[in-house]
């Protein structure tokens, strides 16, 4: 988002890297508003982890260990929270740290996402494109090294390896 997000926990941050490289998203933000309700006859609040715009829809995302979500203080908080949501145009949903966090797809994400603002040319986007069309499976340190004859380098990513 090319701007400081907050984060409360290191799952949040990985879905974090998800969102940044996930080209349906428009935007996100975090902690984005606070949603007030009932429960036993006293006021709550909640305040979810994330408000996520997608180019089809709004989604609020809630980022939970998968050993948490079904204990029934959570369950009962997501009955209450999800028809709230849906009033207001928004899809609730409930990510959790086992959907996030897939190898090798996150660490390669995390590893990639330090490129991510590198300006490339047309010409380097349809080389990268070419390249990766024929290599389908190939280690980071033999694309770059590939990719250097085209005048793709990025120096000190070479000298990490």
């Amino acid at each position: 988002m090319q701007t400081g997000i907050w984060y409360e926990s290191l799952i949040e941050r990985d879905y974090m890297y998800l969102l940044e490289t996930d080209p349906d998203v428009l935007s996100y933000q975090s902690q984005p508003l606070s949603i007030f309700y009932t429960f036993a006859h006293r006021q709550r609040r909640y305040t979810p982890d994330f408000l996520v715009e997608r180019r089809s829809r709004k989604l609020l995302i809630e980022v939970k260990p998968a050993n948490k979500v079904d204990s029934l203080k959570n369950l009962k908080l997501f009955r209450i929270i999800a028809p709230i949501c849906q009033e207001q145009g928004w899809e609730f949903v409930v990510v959790t740290d086992e959907m996030i966090r897939v190898q090798p797809q996150l660490n390669n994400l995390k590893l990639l996402y330090k490129y991510i603002c590198e300006p490339l040319s047309l010409k380097n986007y349809l080389d990268c494109y070419q390249y990766f069309r024929v290599e389908v499976t190939t280690s980071i340190k033999t694309a770059l090294l590939d990719l250097a004859s085209k005048q793709i380098t990025r120096t000190y990513a070479l000298t990490e390896w």
